[in-house]
């Protein structure tokens, strides 16, 4: 359960407390809301996240399914920032999206596989930024880590370092957030993804060697993305950061919805 708070502006001089419109927008957003009596109190937001104990994943059948994320604290393109999933591809003939973040066609980076070879690519121009030397098995479960630092670009697999580049990435602040698709319609995936994660700091080598041993916390440093897919039923995805970047399911379209599957990544749900 994650619990938002809004303090009221002090009062004016006629004697009226003004909450701006903005917070005003945001309350009207979540779930549930209660306010005390008194105006110069504060109101108090609660978010409910439904309980689950099976680990599931969402499983995309690589011609229309995808999902989209909120995006608050998402990092700059060129500030610090991680990026990790665990994944098992059926295809790898082709390039297949894990997630993407992305503002338009201006800026974005893409984590992917190419051919099977996993790697990181720009949006703007489709430029490499890095990538693997081979490729993964298909019909295998694997945890993917991309990092950048301000500097360097980082990719791991499983846990091991398996390139790094200077590069630059984009530079523009995401504003959507697409899984298993570039947009939506291209380099759609086709497999199943789990625990999707997005940081605004950069991973060290052991927090990533931490995490795809299936040792996570939500109390981890710049996390603003972690979902865990257990859901059983309906079209959204539950984020356990504090931020509530929830997902939808193919945009609420029951033909473009992945579907939920067991999972073969490590049950870290926290």
């Amino acid at each position: 359960m994650v619990e938002c708070t809004r303090v009221l502006r002090p009062a004016s001089s006629s004697g009226h407390s003004r909450p701006s419109f903005a917070l005003s927008l945001a309350c009207a957003a979540l779930t549930s809301c209660t306010q005390p009596a008194a105006d110069d109190s504060t109101l108090k937001l609660l978010r409910s996240i439904p309980p689950s104990n099976t680990n599931l994943a969402l499983s995309f059948d690589g011609i229309y399914d995808y999902a989209t994320t909120g995006t608050a604290e998402f990092p700059i393109g060129r500030g610090p920032q991680a990026i990790s999933a665990w994944f098992e591809s059926e295809n790898i003939s082709g390039k297949h999206a894990l997630i993407t973040l992305r503002k338009d066609e201006d800026s974005g980076v893409e984590l992917a596989l190419q051919d099977g070879v996993l790697g990181a690519w720009r949006v703007y121009g489709n430029r490499v930024l890095l990538s693997a030397t081979a490729a993964v098995s298909a019909g295998t479960w694997h945890h993917v880590a991309y990092t950048f630092d301000g500097t360097t670009n980082q990719l791991f697999i499983d846990g091991a370092l398996a390139g790094s580049s200077v590069n630059l990435p984009d530079e523009r602040t995401p504003t959507t957030s697409w899984l298993g698709t570039l947009d939506g319609t291209s380099d759609l995936f086709q497999g199943m993804i789990d625990d999707f994660r997005v940081f605004n700091v950069t991973r060290s080598a052991s927090q990533i060697q931490a995490e795809a041993a299936g040792m996570f916390s939500v109390a981890d440093p710049g996390l603003v993305l972690d979902l865990p897919c257990n859901e059983d039923t309906g079209s959204t995805v539950y984020d356990h950061s504090p931020l509530g970047n929830d997902g939808q399911l193919g945009d609420g379209v029951d033909q473009r919805m992945p579907s939920r599957v067991p999972s073969g990544s490590p049950d870290d749900t926290n």
